[in-house]
């Protein structure tokens, strides 16, 4: 790809410390077959430059091949010259979104290459009725007479209106979903552990002492804001019964967040800012936040510096976004991996080709905490 991408930035991505990623990159000893791999694919992936043992320096191609043990059975029929397309429906509200669903597109085109696909990218609204491919506008029913005769199937990456989704699947091609699922369409899905990541966030921060938390979403933006959620409601049952106390509290702030067009408005701050004012007149400043995404946490952390509260509470968020990095207080967060939500949706596509009549698959990626300084 066209940008540099560092060792460091690896490290995050990976939750690994930098000397693993070195080690890994180096071919030397102390690193597990595992995260070598891991570490070489991704590294791969985002067109840093890979050695070997032996010193050798791999291509792009080359380094995949040695990192994903599983890749060499998808492409056996593929033609290089006319690979097979697959079309990519992405939510419209998220296609410039540069810290999540950038690097899930960045690994949907890696796995692309890995296994012999052309991706083709589209975009879809929450309305059931219109895609764009580009700028032009097309009616749903009417997509498959803009499918390329080398069509192979679909991966729709977000949130999709079931109406779209059941046109589309009336195509009669393979389809799998991305951080989404559908059961009434019998579709393969790649999640991330989202309900594992508030179960995560909460028991830090219950870890940590604190006994009375917030958790800031809104439901109906993203089922992985309700799992999310659902998550940290779980943390705190369990806190609650190993302690054999009822003094813990979990509360949840809904915010505006999101909405249905595109680019996402940003009202949800100021009702953010409201809230959070009416919790310190009120006397209800909770000890810990939990938020459903790192936006809504970087924007949290900047509304307690300017209120002089951030030494007051702690502030977890979840995604493992860029900014996070470089916040007022650089937020301890839980990371998911987003580029592998990519490449693993390719590889769950080439496997339905390679076994049409599998049964449906779900495949739920980890997360794994980065703490830092908010948390």
């Amino acid at each position: 790809m066209g940008r540099k991408i560092s060792m460091q930035q690896l490290a995050d991505r990976l939750g690994v410390s930098k000397y693993t990623v070195s080690q890994a990159l180096a071919g030397k000893p102390g690193v597990s077959e595992a995260t070598r791999r891991e570490v070489l694919a991704l590294a791969a992936a985002l067109g840093y430059t890979v050695r070997t043992n032996s010193s050798k320096t791999l291509s792009y191609d080359e380094a995949v091949a040695e990192a994903v043990v599983e890749s060499e059975s998808a492409t056996e029929d593929v033609h290089e010259s006319q690979p097979p397309v697959i079309y990519i429906g992405l939510d419209i509200r998220h296609e410039k979104e540069p810290y999540f669903w950038l690097r899930v597109k960045e690994g949907v085109e890696a796995g692309c290459r890995m296994h012999g696909f052309q991706p083709e990218f589209f975009t879809f609204g929450q309305d059931e009725l219109t895609i764009w491919t580009g700028a032009t506008a097309v009616a749903v029913a009417d997509a498959p007479d803009r499918l390329s005769t080398r069509a192979a199937g679909f991966i729709i990456a977000g949130k999709c209106p079931l109406g779209t989704l059941l046109t589309i699947n009336r195509f009669g091609l393979p389809i799998v979903l991305v951080d989404h699922e559908e059961p009434m369409i019998g579709a393969d899905a790649v999640l991330h552990a989202n309900t594992e990541a508030g179960r995560m966030a909460c028991h830090h921060l219950l870890s940590q002492g604190c006994r009375s938390l917030v958790f800031i979403g809104r439901d109906s933006f993203a089922v992985s804001f309700k799992e999310r959620w659902w998550g940290c409601r779980l943390a705190m049952d369990e806190g609650k019964a190993a302690a054999r106390s009822e003094s813990f509290q979990l509360k949840k702030w809904t915010v505006p967040y999101g909405g249905s067009e595109a680019p996402m408005s940003r009202g949800w701050e100021p009702a953010l800012e409201r809230r959070l004012d009416a919790a310190v007149s009120q006397q209800e400043l909770p000890e810990g936040f939990i938020c459903a995404n790192d936006d809504i946490a970087l924007h949290l952390l900047l509304l307690l510096s300017q209120h002089g509260l951030q030494s007051q509470v702690r502030v977890v968020g979840i995604d493992n976004t860029a900014p996070s990095l470089s916040a007022v207080v650089p937020l301890t967060t839980v990371d998911l991996a987003k580029e592998w939500l990519g490449i693993r949706a390719v590889e769950a596509f080439a496997r339905k080709l390679k076994h049409p009549s599998a049964l449906p698959e779900k495949i739920i990626l980890r997360a794994q905490l980065v703490v830092r300084e908010s948390g």
